[in-house]
């Protein structure tokens, strides 16, 4: 019902989620994640964050018979909060990333809203290689009120 929510609390869900698919892949799928508690104030589009990771999970996790990582990382300077989200997968060229092999629904509505919310002081950068998709998602620095003091 939120359009944006602090890092935290998306972080908080999406860590849930990644627990059961750690269930369902067992050691097939680590998580390597750093969300500091400097960005977990910081405030995002709902759901952002799940969208990239469960990606992650469906389109470089899940194809693959070895172990993937996937990586979230959170970082933030004086303007802006960056998350990365890695995955060590089976990996897209960025012709087949442009081409929309890996930029189904998801990420064209998160796109979307990121247009609607911050205008050009957003970006979602999905870049690919033989060894993974990383999509790096820039938002600004705006905090929860409840955080500002």
């Amino acid at each position: 019902e939120r359009d944006l929510v602090p890092l935290g609390e998306e972080w908080d869900f999406v860590a849930r989620y990644l627990d059961l698919e750690r269930l369902r892949f067992g050691e097939r799928l680590v998580v390597d994640a750093d969300v500091p508690s400097d960005a977990r104030a910081i405030l995002v589009p709902s759901f952002a964050i799940q969208t990239l990771v469960e990606n992650a999970v469906r389109h470089g996790a899940a194809p693959r018979v070895e172990a993937t990582v996937i990586s979230v990382k959170a970082t933030v300077d004086d303007r802006a909060l960056v998350v990365c989200v890695r995955d060590g997968g089976v990996g897209a060229s960025d012709v087949e990333l442009a081409g929309g092999v890996r930029s189904g629904t998801g990420l064209s509505r998160l796109r979307e809203r990121l247009a609607v919310l911050y205008g050009a002081a957003a970006q979602l950068e999905v870049t690919g290689g033989a060894g993974g998709v990383t999509a790096t998602l820039v938002v600004p620095r705006t905090h929860a009120p409840e955080a500002e003091s």
